[in-house]
């Protein structure tokens, strides 16, 4: 019992000692629905899909008895490869009960069969990121090639850089091909989201950035400017429409933001001038969404009482809260007493023990509300 680590002991806050050795032992069965849009037509794939996501959904719900939380995965999420890995882990078993196909759906009811422990693991390892998939892409002012748009153009790597900077988990979703323009011209207008939704079952990242750069030339090297002058640049203007979306408590999706932002560029040539009106834009975008963003993580943070054993002076636990402070995804911290503290914490508060059990203290016991800890 003793050497079963972090995730042992807070699993045993919740059960009793001889009940630890037998429930772990047995797999739990449950049966859970799956669902996936059928791009491009692939219809084998989206079945695929929505299996692994019931799976996905099995060990999340398993995991959630065994900790005693509504969901374990809230705000973070892993990459795909990831996420298949940790899910065969878990899973011992399933069965199809019935697959479904309508429109531009594909839906599976499934029992699976979860290992508790193997799913609280994997758990644990998915929620330690928050995740955001990006998909931004720009149009071409001339069409070199059979692609009309850009995908890795310098707003949506500015985005995506500013992000994985941020410390966000990021899917740049322009290397999968999972959106068609369709897909994002549905979703500016706010009409059907059945794509943007299965990016968030596939690859767990609870928000979702689209939109769209249309340029335009303004202004033409030498045009008339007036006066007798002849300009001496081109003048290209950028404009993006764009959605930022993301789950609500009860899984539908939100939207956080949505509008239009444009940034003019001025080169000798057109290419030179969208690429400046591009790096216009990005300084002017990137710091809306990244607000956003941070915005809706304060928003959903839930407060946790942390109280740290055999602490004995203001000295002491002033240090510690600056220990708790660097906690990942850790938005405040405050003092409440000595070795007492009062936390606002975006994700499952399963997760902030797990960071705290990383910094290297010892968790001595846990609740969603109250985690007592101790320096090692």
């Amino acid at each position: 019992m003793r050497n079963l680590g972090f995730r042992a002991l807070i699993t045993a806050s919740f059960l009793t000692t001889a009940l630890v050795s037998t429930t772990f032992a047995k797999p739990v069965c449950v049966e859970v629905s799956g669902e996936s849009a059928v791009i491009g037509g692939d219809l084998p794939s989206a079945k695929v899909e929505a299996i692994n996501r019931a799976k996905f959904a099995a060990v999340e719900q398993v995991a959630g008895v065994d900790i005693k939380s509504k969901t374990v995965v809230e705000d973070s999420a892993l990459l795909d490869d990831m996420i298949t890995t940790q899910t065969r882990g878990a899973v011992s078993s399933y069965k199809i009960i019935r697959e479904s196909h309508e429109g531009d759906s594909a839906r599976a009811l499934v029992n699976v069969c979860v290992e508790p422990l193997s799913a609280k693991s994997a758990m644990s390892a998915l929620a330690l990121n928050t995740a955001i998939s990006v998909y931004l892409p720009a149009k071409k002012l001339v069409r070199y090639d059979n692609l009309e748009y850009d995908d890795e153009n310098i707003l949506a790597q500015a985005v995506i850089g500013k992000l994985a900077e941020g410390g966000f988990s990021v899917r740049d979703l322009a290397e999968t091909h999972s959106l068609k323009l369709r897909d994002i011209d549905m979703a500016l207008k706010g009409g059907d989201q059945t794509s943007v939704r299965s990016l968030v079952y596939r690859y767990l990242t609870n928000s979702v950035l689209i939109g769209k750069i249309e340029p335009t030339v303004s202004m033409r090297k030498g045009s008339d400017a007036g006066y007798g002058i002849s300009m001496p640049f081109n003048s290209v203007t950028a404009r993006l429409s764009y959605r930022l979306m993301t789950r609500d408590n009860n899984g539908k999706m939100v939207v956080l933001s949505a509008g239009s932002e444009e940034a003019k560029g001025m080169a000798p040539s057109q290419d030179d001038a969208y690429a400046e009106a591009l790096k216009n834009l990005s300084e002017k975008f990137v710091p809306i969404i990244i607000d956003k963003i941070h915005s809706r993580l304060n928003d959903i943070a839930s407060k946790v009482t942390i109280e740290v054993e055999e602490v004995k002076d203001p000295a002491e636990t002033f240090d510690l809260r600056d220990q708790i402070q660097k906690v990942t995804w850790v938005t405040k911290v405050e003092e409440k007493g000595i070795g007492e503290f009062l936390v606002s914490y975006p994700e499952n508060p399963i997760y902030l023990a797990n960071g705290l059990s990383q910094k290297g203290f010892k968790i001595v016991s846990y609740t969603r509300d109250l985690i007592k800890i101790r320096r090692q």
